[in-house]
């Protein structure tokens, strides 16, 4: 499985020999801030956890660029909630 992570396009994703199986995208709001608003996973890929990897992949990202990132996804939003591992990132 490989993460790639397409700026131009405000995305990560997933691949698995060479299958995109999975993405989680960003908008840019304003300087410092991102919105994660949408993350999927192939339907034959889910409960691996894929989507917590894509998470962690932005907040990575978030923290080397000094971004703050807003979920307007519902499942990074439940996430988000859940842990405290991205509070340093939250806006």
């Amino acid at each position: 499985m490989e993460l790639k992570h397409e700026e131009s396009k405000n995305r990560f994703y997933l691949l698995d020999n060479k299958k995109e199986i999975g993405e989680i995208a960003y908008a840019n709001v304003k300087d410092g801030l991102i919105d994660i608003n949408h993350t999927e996973i192939d339907v034959n890929y889910r409960g691996q956890d894929l989507g917590l990897q894509l998470i962690k992949a932005v907040a990575d990202f978030a923290r080397e660029n000094k971004l703050q990132a807003r979920a307007s996804c519902p499942y990074v939003a439940k996430v988000f909630g859940e842990t405290d591992k991205y509070d340093d990132i939250k806006a």
